[in-house]
């Protein structure tokens, strides 16, 4: 998928947050922390909790699979956010097939399916952005 589908346009009058990233013990933790710190005030923890697992994945990702992480991009609109993660990699996220218990990892892209109102990634400099946007209370 690629692109902004009509349905997902970045919400009018929105609030934003933007966390550098970097190849670092402990980014990941900080942007959880910054996305729940973001949702603070949101009444459904369960949509919080949403948020802060596919904001762990996709940082997740793109520091497992592009090497230099660019940033975080957290936009909160009326019932709609969006979370963008770009990296250093012109490489589309392509979904893995099933696997095993025994094997670690794969699973970024499938919960971004099913947590997701929708999902894409374009171009971003040498890079990619993956944004996804969650439906809010």
């Amino acid at each position: 998928m690629t692109g902004t589908p009509l349905r997902c346009a970045r919400p009018a009058r929105a609030r934003a947050r933007r966390l550098p990233l970097r190849a670092a013990p402990g980014i990941v933790a900080e942007a959880r922390s910054v996305t729940a710190d973001f949702l603070a005030g949101v009444p459904d923890p369960l949509v919080i909790a949403d948020a802060v697992l596919l904001v762990s994945e996709l940082v997740g990702n793109a520091l497992r699979h592009a090497g230099e992480p660019g940033a975080l991009l957290l936009v909160r609109g009326p019932g709609r956010m969006r979370i963008e993660v770009s990296d250093s990699s012109p490489r589309p996220p392509l979904p893995r097939p099933p696997h095993g218990p025994d094997e670690r990892g794969g699973l970024g892209l499938y919960l971004l399916d099913r947590l997701a109102l929708c999902w894409g990634w374009r171009p971003w400099g040498r890079g990619k952005t993956v944004w996804c946007e969650l439906g809010l209370p």
